[in-house]
């Protein structure tokens, strides 16, 4: 669905692993982590558990500290792993037209927020707020927690409406860019959904997705889904 009824976009709400960032062999900064520190089965262990509901998201998390703390996961083994983390290409100069226009950039991501950051760099400039989950680290940079959200962080029409109340937003303002099945219960709350290089999302799904970019690797790909003016 192209722009057509002239409502100007005030807010772009993107997830970030494999939408504003390039598609990954591992599929967030998560498993990017137990790849590094050799425990991906453990992660996969912990996952089936949650899943079954053996343990709660936050059980969950503190199993996944208790490991990472286990293997000294350090700030530096977090940014080696930013440094992989490849944003889709003109993302500077997007985001920055974007500023420029007064839209808002929120990144609404199940994955790590240190990792985000470092991963867009200068351009963490032009995004109002990052809402992810961040990794705590002692004295020593050895990870010791991780921060709780108020917000379940696998249904991410929580946050949407939160964010509209907020900033006193009409649905229609709003475009959100997602790419998996936990970016679902976005459309929910009304807002323009787009699908951008989809992973596990039911893309074709047009009550869940109003549009799709099957496949692209630049960010100026999403302009014909905004209204600057």
């Amino acid at each position: 669905m192209t722009v057509s009824n002239r409502i100007k976009t005030k807010l772009i709400v993107f997830d970030f692993d494999g939408t504003l960032s390039k598609p990954n062999a591992l599929p967030n900064s998560w498993a990017r982590i137990w790849a590094k520190i050799g425990r991906t089965k453990d992660d996969e262990t912990l996952y089936q558990m949650y899943k079954n509901k053996e343990l709660s998201y936050t059980e969950w998390a503190k199993e996944v500290i208790k490991v990472y703390r286990e293997e000294k996961f350090s700030r530096q083994m977090l940014e080696d792993i930013a440094k992989g983390t490849i944003l889709l290409d003109d993302s500077e100069e997007v985001l920055k037209s974007l500023y420029l226009a007064g839209i808002k950039v929120i990144i609404l991501s199940g994955g790590i927020k240190n990792i985000i950051e470092c991963a867009l760099g200068d351009n963490l400039k032009y995004i109002y707020k990052i809402e992810a989950q961040e990794l705590i680290f002692d004295k020593d940079d050895i990870v010791e927690g991780v921060t709780v959200l108020d917000h379940f962080i696998e249904d991410k029409s929580q946050y949407m409406t939160i964010v509209l109340k907020q900033l006193n937003l009409k649905p229609e303002e709003v475009v959100f860019f997602g790419n998996s099945k936990n970016d679902e219960d976005v459309y929910k709350t009304g807002v323009k959904t787009i699908c951008l290089n989809p992973d596990n999302a039911d893309f074709n799904n047009r009550e869940i997705w109003e549009d799709c970019i099957k496949k692209t690797e630049t960010l100026s790909s999403i302009l014909k889904f905004i209204d600057k003016s």
